[in-house]
This record gives C-alpha cells, structure tokens and sequence, in this order.
C-alpha cells in the first residue's frame, strides 16, 4: 500500500507531506499513532488503516476531530456505520463475502470449510461467506492473527470430509502455513482464498501449495500501473491493496484540488465525489464505501492469472 501511495504522489504531482506510522494492524497502536498524526503532527487527512480491526479503533479518534481517514484496505461490514469521516476505496465483505459463496457454489462444491483470523476482519468474511452460501458449511474454524501453527483447526477441517475451504487471513504468515499444512495433512479440498492472500510473497512462501488456489480479489489495478510499479520497484506484481492506496490518496489530493481548504471540507468534497481511479470507479457513497466488482484468479505455477473456470 505504502508503494502505491509513493507512485501517487509522484504521478499527481502535488506537494504532499507523507507521514507513516506502523500500527502493526493493532488497534492499541492504530489509537496511539491516530493520536500523534491529528495531535502532534496536524494532519489534514489520514489513509489507514489497513486491518479492520485497527481502522475500527482508530475511527472514533479521527471522527472526533473531524479529520478524515480513507482505508485502502479495511473490508469489514461494520465499517461501512464508523462515522462520516471515515471512507474506503476497498468494497466492504458484505459484498465480496457473497461473492465467494456463490462462486464456490457455482463450481460445483457443496461441503465447505472455513479457516478465518480470529479478527474483525475474519469474524465479519466469514459471517457473511457463512449466511451466504447455498451449500453446507461442515467446518468453522478460527485462528489468532499471525499464528503459524494451524494443524489443529486443519485436522477437524480433514476429518469434516469438506469438498472445498476458504481461507481468510490478512497475515502473511499465517497464510503461507495454513497453505503448506493443508498439504502436509493431505487435505485434497480445493482452495478457496480471499482477497488478503492474492500476494507474491505468498504463492513464493508456500511453493507448490499455493498452485490451484482460487482467490477472490478487488482490483489489482490499471495495466500502466503495472508497468509502473514493476519499473520502480522490480517486482513482479503489485501487493494486495497497492492500487487502492494510490485511490486514497488520489481522492484526498482531488479534493483539495477541488477547493477543499479545511479539514471538514475535504470530507464533503469526498461524498462529491467520482472519478475512474487505477482501481476502477471511486464513487462514495452516503456511507464512504464504494462498490465494485470483484476479479477472480487463480495460481498456476506459481503465479496470479485470470480464473474464469
């Protein structure tokens, strides 16, 4: 996200101040550093937090003060009432939630299992996926952000005989885990993923577990974004959310360009707001939230393609 918003601010070409601050996706700390950037260093606008948990945190602070926070990456339902300050460039689960329970449905698989952060980010997926899907949810499985060691989960997930599993985890590492144990286990569902796994460090973390995995996943941007990120940071793709932080800051620098002077005024200049972002239309609604369509991908030796089945 932080790559995305560098390459924002150099194509925009206005004189923004960035100012980061790591909350680590804790809401602890997501409330320490909201404080310090309204407080300390006067911010006009904030993008974050990333986690749903931290930006449900942070939230009140920044509604408080009546300064305006955009997550590029933050998809849980209960965001979509935190206040008239707070907005997102990513849709909110309750869409792609239902989204995935009808493409796992319409593949052909019936009997689902589904591994989640135990977060808010996971609690609010999962609830959806769950009252969603058309099938049978044989399997409910919870897991701590972060952990690495999910074979206990992934043993009543193999012994509920599932035909296929969805994995929601916003953590690397935890990922790559759940990835490497399901094959460790001989578990032979198919894979599904939310958006929060469509990473290359990823699919290059768990190897061959990772081929085959189908992920649900908002926009991975514009094709000269592309070409503009693999140039300036020689990967091969950008990260989840990439394109969504370069929306946020898009939307904040238009809304000063727009004659936003004030604090207050750049949120009003956002609900005004609609312009084709690299991630597809930003249209805010009376909530902050936007709603767009989800991609579908697959990995194939490795690598993220387009799934079309």
């Amino acid at each position: 996200v932080q790559k995305g918003i560098e390459i924002a601010k150099q194509e925009l070409g206005m004189n923004v101040e960035l100012i980061y601050e790591d909350s680590k996706c804790e809401g602890r700390d997501a409330v320490t550093a909201v404080n310090k950037l309204i407080s300390v260093d006067k911010v006009h606008a904030i993008i974050g937090e990333l986690c749903s948990g931290a930006t449900l945190a942070a939230a009140p602070i920044a509604e408080e003060a009546g300064v305006v926070m955009v997550s590029p990456a933050s998809t849980s339902p209960e965001i979509t009432n935190a206040g008239d300050y707070i907005f997102r460039t990513v849709p909110s689960d309750a869409l792609q939630g239902a989204f995935g329970a009808q493409l796992v449905f319409d593949k052909g698989y019936e009997k689902l299992a589904i591994l989640y952060s135990n977060e808010d980010y996971g609690l609010g997926f999962s609830q959806v996926l769950e009252d969603s899907f058309e099938g049978e949810i044989i399997a409910n499985e919870a897991f701590e952000r972060g952990a690495t060691d999910l074979r206990a989960q992934l043993t009543k997930i193999k012994n509920a005989n599932s035909d296929a599993i969805y994995i929601i985890s916003n953590s690397p590492d935890s990922a790559v885990a759940a990835l490497k144990q399901i094959k460790q286990l001989g578990i032979k569902a198919q894979i599904f993923g939310s958006e929060g796994l469509k990473s290359q460090d990823i699919a290059d973390g768990a190897g061959d577990a990772a081929n085959g995995m189908i992920l649900t996943s908002v926009s991975s941007g514009s094709t000269p974004f592309f070409k503009t990120h693999r140039r300036i940071y020689d990967r091969e793709s950008p990260g989840p959310f990439a394109p969504q932080g370069y929306d946020a800051l898009q939307a904040i620098v238009l809304a000063v360009e727009r004659g936003a002077k004030k604090r207050e005024e750049i949120k009003d200049k956002l609900y005004e707001m609609e312009f084709d972002g690299i991630s597809g239309k930003i249209d805010f609604d009376v909530n902050g939230d936007v709603v767009k369509p989800y991609n579908v991908l697959k990995v194939e030796n490795g690598k993220f393609v387009e799934f079309s089945g």
